[in-house]
């Protein structure tokens, strides 16, 4: 269902890079974690309670490791935002090829 291809994260990685101020602004502290013995962490109560993370959901993993920065989304959400881009895009190129 999610083709995470190369040319897919080049996208992806263009985006955060748009959005990332704004983000940075709205972000929230929600405790720590502690990584256990087979690599498992335990998302903060709250934090699953605001954003309505069930038990078994998948969530995509995405990080940096140069910058220590790890950032966990919702697949159907990140797919939602790629297509609205994708087709912003193409209306883009659509009024640049009139010209």
């Amino acid at each position: 269902m999610y083709d995470f291809s190369e040319k897919l994260f080049i996208f992806v990685k263009s985006y955060l890079r748009l959005i990332g101020r704004a983000m940075m602004k709205e972000m929230k502290f929600y405790g720590s974690t502690t990584v256990g013995e087979r690599g498992q962490i335990v998302l903060p109560a709250k934090l699953r309670t605001d954003f309505k993370i069930k038990k078994g959901e998948k969530l995509l993993v995405i990080g940096n490791a140069d910058q220590y920065r790890i950032m966990l989304v919702n697949p159907d959400t990140m797919s939602k935002q790629l297509e609205l881009m994708s087709q912003n895009i193409n209306k883009i190129r659509s009024k640049l090829k009139k010209k």
